[in-house]
């Protein structure tokens, strides 16, 4: 499936005493593509990328996106426009 993070989309992790664990805020450069992206799907959608693949994560290199989001993608990168990591990313 193309968009298989949005299943999660609405869901969120809680802790023992079922109070819900606050999401981490993602960097400013990483900005998701498709419809109805938001911080929470790119999330899991990296996260994922991250578990499963020894590939470094680049985002969506096809200008394709720009003008189509829903075209079929490269399903090995997750659902966000290409970015670099910065050394201010990292702290």
């Amino acid at each position: 499936q193309l968009f298989w993070e949005k299943r999660l989309q609405g869901l969120s992790a809680s802790d023992v005493s079922e109070q819900i664990i606050k999401s981490m805020e993602l960097p400013k450069g990483l900005q998701g593509v498709g419809p109805g992206n938001n911080d929470d799907t790119l999330l899991s959608a990296v996260a994922s990328a991250l578990h499963t693949s020894s590939t470094p994560i680049t985002g969506q290199l096809s200008a394709a996106v720009e003008k189509n989001p829903a075209v079929w993608l490269n399903t090995s990168q997750p659902l966000c426009k290409a970015f670099i990591v910065t050394d201010d990313d990292i702290r």
